[in-house]
């Protein structure tokens, strides 16, 4: 068990990854002059280039960016869609601490690939599957643990 959970990092800090405000603006449609305005009125914080004054952004805040600029649309105020970006992040970080421990291994089951999400039961004896049977459809099983030789 756990041959593909080896090849992921334990913690990957996407934050690691910089946006310069430009792409920030052309990736999300939203004007680098609002960009500023946000950052002005501490909703995105920028980080500032050692080598420049230039304003670039990291996974976070551009993250943070999209979903302002999906609420905005949406009808928010700036502070709601503030407020509602501020609660998805930590919803998809919560999602990806439990992807991090719950994923174990990529196996095949009846011809199909299944996600092996760990164990199902304290006394360690059967596993729970999450079965891709297409794009739009998923299976959850319970699977004995087989013995291992």
């Amino acid at each position: 068990m756990a041959a593909y959970k080896k090849f992921f990092p334990q913690k990957v800090d996407l934050n690691l990854l910089i946006f310069k405000i430009g792409e920030v603006s052309k990736m999300v449609n939203v004007s680098t002059r609002q960009l500023r305005y946000w950052e002005q009125k501490g909703y995105i914080e920028s980080i500032r280039d050692d080598n420049s004054s230039s304003r670039v952004f990291n996974m976070e805040n551009l993250n943070r960016v999209s979903l302002m600029k999906y609420y905005l649309d949406e009808g928010f105020t700036l502070n709601g869609a503030y407020k509602a970006a501020n609660e998805n992040i930590k919803k998809v970080r919560k999602i990806r601490d439990f992807m991090m421990i719950a994923f174990q291994d990529v196996e095949t089951i009846d011809g199909k690939p299944a996600i092996n999400l760990g164990y199902f039961d304290k006394e360690k004896e059967s596993i729970l599957y999450g079965i891709l049977n297409t794009d739009e459809d998923i299976e959850y099983r319970v699977i004995e643990k087989k013995e291992e030789k």
